[in-house]
């Protein structure tokens, strides 16, 4: 599909989400979120409809209310999926530091949940989709797999997924740009962009974001 979603983060600990349709160029803003929505463990459904992500709440009132609606008074990060620009939740599933999940067609969705934990995670059930967890030792890398389905190419990946450093990053090619990912021992991942060979990328020092 001709379709991306956009994440912007801020002010403060607010993110806001954009559907970019790529073939017309035209961005139409959707939902604000009291808190953090993270990009990189979030996938995009094929067809552009729907969008997995991870969300930790920073709001106390919506706390409150999960409490009042599921009897979760623990409810500060979830997976979810919802339909792009509008964050509100077609599916719900509390979360512990790990969480999101990868569409594998239109309405199947894998959940980065262990799937024996799943039905007591379950807040929402999406109508129309298929949803299963992760069986034993099974292991998703949402970032990598959403990446790699988009042309780049893993060039090396870490031998620790926490607390890395620049020579343990996770690194991808793609034409004439590497990215770089280091994860903190907090787990958040910060990602670095350069040109490679003769080719000049204007702006791309400091950028989120490029393709």
């Amino acid at each position: 599909a001709s379709t991306a979603v956009i994440f912007r983060r801020g002010p403060s600990r607010w993110t806001r989400l954009y559907l970019w349709n790529t073939r017309t160029d035209t961005i139409t803003p959707g939902s604000w979120f009291a808190g953090r929505l993270y990009e990189w463990a979030s996938d995009l459904s094929p067809d552009g409809r729907h969008l997995a992500y991870l969300a930790h709440n920073e709001a106390e009132r919506r706390r409150q209310a999960a409490e009042q609606a599921f009897g979760d008074d623990a409810m500060w990060t979830w997976t979810a999926v919802c339909a792009p620009p509008w964050v509100k939740a077609l599916g719900l599933w509390s979360a512990g530091p790990d969480g999101g999940g990868l569409f594998t067609d239109n309405h199947t969705l894998v959940l980065n949940h262990p799937a024996s934990h799943l039905a007591q995670q379950t807040r929402i059930t999406p109508a129309g989709f298929t949803v299963r967890g992760l069986e034993g030792a099974e292991q998703i890398h949402v970032l990598s797999t959403s990446l790699e389905r988009t042309g780049w190419r893993v060039i090396q990946r870490p031998e620790r997924w926490y607390g890395g450093d620049e020579e343990d990053a996770f690194i991808l090619h793609k034409q004439e740009l590497e990215l770089r990912f280091i994860r903190s021992p907090q787990g958040g991942w910060k990602a670095t962009y350069t040109g490679l060979g003769r080719a000049t990328w204007p702006g791309l020092e400091g950028a989120s974001w490029a393709d």
